[in-house]
């Protein structure tokens, strides 16, 4: 492995954020239109490991992707990564991909999830009523634009050229093979077809006898051959072949927990009716990119259903598909990027005093000038926002953040009227003349 170069503070038009390494390995197993010579190793300034490459585009003009991994699994590792990366460089998107689980009967094993919302499942209140725990979600939910989401529905690849192939048949659709036989007193192993389908037979056997479907001389339990007559029922002539890989665009809840519950997407449906996926840090991505005003797209693939009964056959090619729809979508839709924003004040700053401002700048001014709640609460009473409307949070960058997503996210006091009174007070201030110049036009 070449030794790592320190990266120099850049534009950046794609940051793609992978939970685990795993899932980084498989961005970096990406080369199709690759324009430099493969993917450079390098550390950020804070010393991550981050690789980075350039691609070709349907427009002409490259595309500059950066990637690492955040080491654990979990919304504050995400942001905690992101929040470094984008402070270190200008970065025109952020993007996920990896692995997520999947709605049994609505997606298959190995196909991608474009996220057109996405909200954490778990972010609300527990009370007790009657003696009994309720629990009362705040589905606060996150979206890319109509026009990114368009795009997504409008996506399509090919698998000819991947390095990491799909599985050709899951663990799944072996069992049931298995069982049909055995309803019609056949022996597996005898059967002209047993190789081609049933080509996992260890593991098949040690699904069915964890499931209670046979017993250890491969005999039908009561619950086995009930799934078998219910097989043969549906399926008379012959069982359906496995679903090909398909894309689809919908909905990605998060929440805190590895989860193994049949019954998950069935409660999450009550409140997003077309939920197909679920995962551990993307709406926590996506609230970052908003509160930063930087576009936010989620990719991953379907690797399990989000029960106990895994098929860890397809984890690779999950995370492999992911990273190989993400780059190829943004190598098809360049034009999406906002423009890279570097900043010139109009009045004190000359050319040479060109510099890129973020929104932590931004927060980190405000809670700088109005540290303490009251200070906050005033201003934005100021703006004419009401008292209540402000919570005692008493870090001031806890506290600036939410509010600048208040404001953000509908609220009477817009982004323009809380930096328009700002700018008042602070007149010669570059970063509040910048933000009160971008959401005044």
């Amino acid at each position: 492995m070449p030794p790592l170069q320190t990266s120099m503070a850049k534009s950046i038009d794609v940051l793609i954020i992978c939970a685990l390494k795993d899932e980084y390995d498989q961005v970096l197993n990406v080369n199709e239109g690759m324009i430099s010579d493969g993917w450079i190793q390098l550390t950020s300034n804070k010393g991550q490991i981050i690789s980075e490459a350039t691609f070709q585009t349907s427009s002409g003009r490259p595309l500059i992707i950066q990637t690492t991994w955040a080491s654990h699994m979990g919304r504050e590792q995400a942001i905690s990564i992101a929040s470094t990366l984008i402070n270190s460089n200008n970065v025109r998107c952020i993007a996920m991909s990896g692995i997520c689980g999947g709605r049994r009967d609505k997606v298959s094993l190995g196909d991608v999830i474009f996220a057109d919302r996405l909200w954490s499942y778990d972010a609300g209140k527990l009370v007790v009523e009657d003696g009994h725990e309720k629990f009362q979600g705040d589905a606060l939910q996150y979206r890319p634009t109509d026009l990114w989401v368009q795009r997504m529905q409008h996506f399509s690849i090919h698998l000819n050229h991947w390095s990491v192939t799909r599985p050709a048949l899951p663990l799944e659709s072996q069992e049931d093979w298995v069982l049909i036989r055995l309803l019609n007193a056949e022996l597996p192993a005898h059967h002209p077809e047993f190789s081609k389908r049933c080509p996992d037979w260890q593991q098949t056997l040690e699904r069915l006898i964890k499931k209670s479907w046979v017993d250890d001389e491969l005999n039908l339990t009561p619950l086995g051959r009930s799934q078998a007559q219910k097989l043969s029922i549906k399926y008379p002539s012959e069982l359906p072949k496995p679903p090909d890989f398909a894309i689809h665009v919908a909905p990605i809840a998060t929440g805190a927990k590895v989860v193994e519950d049949e019954g998950l997407f069935s409660r999450l449906s009550s409140n997003m009716r077309k939920v197909l996926g679920v995962d551990m840090e993307a709406s926590a991505v996506a609230a970052f990119g908003e509160i930063n005003q930087v576009p936010v797209i989620i990719a991953k693939a379907v690797s399990d259903f989000g029960d106990k009964y895994k098929d860890d056959r397809y984890r690779k090619f999950a995370a492999h598909a992911s990273a190989q729809c993400l780059i190829k979508f943004f190598r098809d839709n360049i034009d999406l990027l906002p423009e890279a924003i570097s900043v010139v004040n109009q009045h004190h700053m000359t050319e040479i005093d060109i510099k890129l401002i973020t929104i932590d700048q931004l927060i980190d001014v405000l809670a700088e000038e109005y540290p303490d709640p009251r200070d906050a609460r005033a201003l934005w009473q100021r703006a004419g926002g009401k008292s209540y409307d402000i919570e005692n949070v008493p870090r001031p960058r806890d506290l600036w953040q939410k509010i600048w997503q208040k404001a953000t996210q509908g609220a009477i006091v817009t982004p323009a009227k809380l930096l328009a009174q700002v700018a008042s007070e602070l007149p010669n201030n570059d970063v509040i003349l910048y933000f009160l110049n971008q959401h005044s036009a």
